[in-house]
């Protein structure tokens, strides 16, 4: 099933002016509110946070409050275990049916946001309604991280996302990436925006109506990537460095969950990546990164290859959020 989304061009009214400290003490809202050099010093403080002494106590006596209103596996998790990885605590609820905003009182987030900055020191969002991390920031008296707000933004992925392509290729500058799947979906217009810095060449693959707004790959091409259009991913692969995937089948992103259906449509030939195409048509050093979970869209049949980075990425989602919460809120 594919869904519309609700906006097509995510936060419009945010206007970031670059600051001396884009991070301390600040919101997690936009990838616009980042400069290359803002994500590469995030990228730095991860790589040092990795290699240097033990970090488990930097953030000693410092509250994360988790407000999930959607699923989540990865994105939750990890935003907590690099809290406690850090030294600091976690509290919160991973389902609004449990909370006041899921009864009969329909308790507005502002209010929720209000009594989570008065229980912790940050608080990471997820909501099914695109704007909705705003909302929040602007009761909350506290940082707000914006874990996925619709069909809006989610920085947070994409900073782990940019940092895995680094990690593989030593940096962003010269790297080809065929992006492709629902190429309108909060992680794709994030990835996107943070690529806009680097001298990269972006080949797109969207599936059946599901190209990125035209604004947003207007303002991607402003910057300095190079944008264009492939008809498969088959097409994109041989030049490519990197396969950023996303799937075609989707849930309906505007609601709280979704079930599964009794019965999912394939994703089309031309949308999926396996084995076989990498052997026999991907350069050796190409890497598969996928935000995850995938369907049909992903094979089974490259976890065990070269070709794989979707671990090493889910994996990377844990130091990097520990930098971003040492640099938001560390001494």
């Amino acid at each position: 099933m594919t869904t519309t989304p609700t906006r097509s061009a995510p936060h419009p009214h945010l206007s970031f002016d670059p600051a001396p400290d884009p991070w301390r003490g600040a919101h997690v809202l936009s990838m616009r509110r980042y400069r290359r050099e803002d994500l590469e010093d995030l990228f730095h403080h991860t790589d040092a946070l990795r290699s240097g002494p033990a970090a488990s106590t930097r953030l000693a006596g410092r509250v994360l409050v988790s407000a999930f209103y959607q699923s989540s596996t990865r994105t939750r998790l990890a935003h907590e275990a690099a809290m406690l990885r850090m030294g600091g605590t976690c509290t919160g609820f991973a389902d609004a049916g449990v909370t006041r905003a899921g009864d009969f009182f329909a308790e507005t987030p502002e209010d929720i946001a209000r009594m989570l900055g008065g229980y912790g020191d940050l608080v990471v969002v997820r909501h099914p309604c695109t704007g909705t991390a705003d909302r929040f920031a602007s009761a909350a008296g506290v940082p707000v991280v914006n874990a996925g707000d619709g069909w809006g933004e989610h920085p947070t992925q994409a900073m782990t996302d940019l940092y895995t392509m680094r990690g593989f290729r030593g940096g962003l500058d010269g790297a080809t990436i065929a992006l492709t799947g629902d190429l309108r979906m909060r992680t794709m217009r994030s990835v996107l925006l943070g690529l806009r810095h680097y001298r990269c060449q972006l080949l797109l693959v969207p599936g059946p109506g599901m190209a990125p707004d035209p604004a947003l790959i207007e303002e991607v091409a402003g910057g300095r990537a190079r944008v264009e259009r492939r008809p498969s991913v088959a097409d994109a692969v041989p030049a490519a460095d990197f396969v950023y995937m996303e799937p075609v089948v989707q849930p309906d992103y505007t609601v709280g969950r979704s079930a599964a259906p009794a019965h999912k449509p394939a994703t089309p030939p031309e949308y999926r990546v396996d084995r076989a195409l990498l052997e026999d048509w991907a350069r050796p050093h190409l890497r598969v990164l996928h935000s995850l979970p995938r369907q049909d869209e992903l094979s089974t049949d490259l976890d065990d290859t070269p070709f794989n980075g979707y671990w090493t990425q889910a994996r990377n989602g844990v130091p990097v959020r520990m930098a971003l919460l040492d640099l938001m809120l560390g001494a």
